[in-house]
């Protein structure tokens, strides 16, 4: 920890253990917050730096100032004109505004504000000492936390999840005293609970560090979280094996410790029989435990390594290894007793489960979901014997739901899918896309590998979406309780990972579709709905595509034309970046607006040759011509530079016209060829972006 400094301030918030969850949130609102009061109230500080374990929330600020900078404030009073009469006396408005800020008449000054002159009252407010503010700041501070489950103590302005036990506040070595959900702060901190259960009293700041060091505390969540890394690299180790790491459960153990210790048990070899998911998940969720891979392969080793909060007691590996071996006998018994019937039957009991109270069953879903996989699969152009397969794992996705093993680790729901479509015979890519069709789970993670797992996957999202929507249910600013930006996200991917030639928007008007017959909808209901799902999808890709560090005008510019799949919407939007900066992109860009601002509004009429007078127009007709087909083939071949040449080598022929050819003729079949011609020149630009949208530099 950093030397002691005479301003630094150091605050303590002990209580009953945390959910691991909510410590590192807590952390960054107490930095977040007192950034917010320090700035409120004046006080410079160097930085600050928050730790958190599951007793104790710890917030370190450096370099306080002392004191708050004297500062001048300045009151307005009333205009000029009302603060005299006609005889030039002071009116009763004057008076009335002196006597509120405490000063004579003459005191008062007089400033411009937009010309008009005002009086002002210019008071001189001295610097208040940290010690001072402290102590309203720390409540405030903490008052200010939010959690997702807070609970009253001391009255309903106060709430913190757990109860409070102590508080520690020190500025420099000097106690601050302030009072928070019924707890005085002091100098007194506490031991780890089980290893140093006792209090002490601090008489410094350096000291607390040195305190907590001696006291089997480890504060940094960081120096926690990689001693558990190396813990279970060395136990694994020793047991012949490797620690199979999962982050976000070495994330929650972390904030599970104050003194981490790590402990190997074992369970007996025959549970190996078991598929490996269930072990691992039964191990992970259930114990928060870390299994121990084979070395050199990813087959798992009959032993795991728990991290506990205490030294180690052959107590508490005889009880890691009762409660696990408990558990992994409730997996086998719920495996074999599923194993007695095939997925089918299970399919055959989803009439018994409900989907959603508007929507149906989920044998419903599953039946939407069956004609949603045919329906696209073969807008995608798949052989019938890829689409069967993929109909098939439709007909058994939500199969496992039923099962026992699922209702007791949801976490396996498709896992299980998949283990039990292998056991009864089905083919192993049907058996894949049951499990893919759930992928991805959240961002980041693995998507399909199988056409047949990437189909059912968009269908399940699509029905989802569609039907929310139909119900009324739609995400609002930070509330999306069904998870439906996380199913946006995923449609978005799973169609960029596999370069479907299909858009969100298409897909979801064929979801939207299937949910016709149950709930008939008007024509005006039905384009509310589409075009409600279609900006939501359109706000998804556009968070997509600002995820790969676009710039804000090339998104826009992309978005604003059609698009025939998310890869190639993702490849035009590389282009344009890549070539931002160049004289090409500028070129095209100042044609394509001299063509776009005076062909708006105009419609893509015919254009007849015969009207075609004018030598400029003329060239511009047969240039036209000319790229049509070529542009055509760069974009199908994704070839977005020589489509960037093409349409840059068509800034001549549009200076050209623009300089020798006056559009806006009285003559109106004239003057609507010569409209046809220009908006048929734009539609062109457009099958590559909207280039007015761009933000170019001169």
């Amino acid at each position: 920890m950093d030397k002691e400094r005479k301003n630094n301030l150091l605050l303590e918030v002990g209580c009953e253990e945390l959910p691991p969850r909510f410590i590192p949130a807590a952390l960054e609102q107490l930095q977040e917050g007192l950034a917010a009061q320090m700035k409120e109230q004046h006080l410079g500080f160097r930085r600050c730096k928050a730790w958190g374990t599951p007793r104790r929330l710890v917030l370190l600020v450096e370099d306080l100032a002392s004191r708050q900078p004297h500062r001048q404030q300045k009151i307005k009073g009333p205009p000029l004109e009302r603060a005299y009469d006609e005889a030039g006396a002071p009116t009763g408005a004057l008076h009335g505004f002196a006597r509120s800020q405490g000063l004579a008449p003459e005191d008062l000054t007089v400033e411009q504000v937009k010309e008009v002159p005002y009086l002002f009252a210019v008071k001189e407010l001295p610097g208040k000492t940290a010690e001072t503010l402290l102590p309203e700041i720390l409540a405030r501070l903490l008052g200010g936390i939010s959690f997702a489950r807070p609970m009253y103590w001391d009255n309903k302005a106060e709430r913190f999840p757990r109860p409070l036990r102590w508080l520690l506040a020190l500025h420099g070595t000097a106690p601050v005293h302030f009072t928070f959900a019924g707890v005085t702060s002091g100098s007194e901190t506490w031991g780890h609970r089980l290893l140093s259960p006792r209090s002490f009293t601090v008489g410094s700041i350096a000291g607390y560090f040195d305190c907590l060091e001696q006291n089997r505390v480890i504060l940094d969540q960081e120096r926690r979280r990689e001693r558990i890394r190396q813990l279970l690299v060395e136990k694994a180790a020793e047991a012949g094996g490797r620690p199979l790491v999962d982050e976000a459960l070495l994330e929650e153990v972390t904030h599970l410790v104050e003194y981490p210790v790590a402990v190997t048990g074992s369970f007996a070899r025959d549970y190996l029989n078991l598929p490996r998911e269930v072990l691992i998940t039964t191990m992970q969720v259930h114990q928060r435990f870390f299994p121990v891979l084979e070395e050199g392969s990813s087959g798992l080793k009959p032993c795991f390594i728990g991290i506990s909060n205490n030294l180690f007691h052959e107590n508490i590996r005889r009880g890691y290894e009762k409660v696990l071996g408990a558990r992994l006998a409730d997996a086998r018994f719920f495996h074999n007793e599923d194993r007695k019937e095939n997925l089918e039957i299970y399919a055959g009991r989803l009439g018994g489960v409900i989907f959603h109270e508007e929507l149906g069953t989920l044998a419903e879903k599953q039946e939407r979901l069956v004609k949603l996989v045919e329906l696209t699969g073969e807008r995608l152009g798949g052989d019938a014997a890829l689409i069967g397969r993929a109909k098939r794992a439709a007909q058994l996705c939500k199969a496992d739901l039923i099962t026992r093993m699922v209702r007791e680790l949801p976490e396996l729901q498709g896992v299980m899918g998949r283990e039990y479509a292998l056991l009864g015979g089905e083919d192993p890519r049907t058996a894949a896309a049951i499990y893919e069709h759930y992928l991805p789970r959240h961002f980041g993670d693995s998507l399909p590998d199988t056409v047949e797992g990437a189909l059912l996957s968009l269908a399940d999202r699509a029905d989802t979406l569609s039907g929310c929507f139909l119900a009324g249910i739609e995400p609002t600013g930070s509330q999306d309780p069904y998870a439906l930006r996380r199913q946006g996200q995923g449609i978005i991917a799973v169609l960029a990972a596999h370069a479907f030639e299909l858009t969100p928007a298409a897909l979801l008007d064929s979801a939207l579709e299937q949910h016709s017959p149950a709930v008939p909808l008007s024509l005006q209901r039905r384009n509310q709905l589409r075009g409600a799902l279609h900006d939501f999808m359109t706000h998804r890709l556009r968070f997509a595509l600002q995820e790969k560090g676009l710039s804000y005008d090339v998104i826009e510019a992309v978005l604003g034309v059609p698009y025939r799949s998310v890869a190639e919407l993702y490849e035009r939007a590389a282009a344009l970046e890549e070539h931002l900066r160049t004289d090409l992109l500028k070129n095209v860009s100042a044609a394509y607006i001299r063509v776009a601002n005076l062909s708006r509004g105009a419609g893509e009429g015919t254009i007849k040759r015969g009207l075609l007078g004018e030598p400029a127009e003329k060239e511009l007709y047969r240039c036209s011509l000319q790229i049509e087909p070529v542009l055509a083939q760069a974009l199908q071949r994704r070839d977005y530079s020589s489509c960037l040449e093409l349409l840059g080598s068509l800034k001549e022929p549009v200076d050209s016209f623009f300089d020798g050819v006056m559009v806006m003729v009285e003559d109106e079949p004239l003057r609507r060829n010569r409209l046809s011609l220009l908006a048929a020149v734009k539609a062109l630009f457009n099958r590559m972006a909207d280039f007015a949208l761009l933000q170019l530099a001169e």
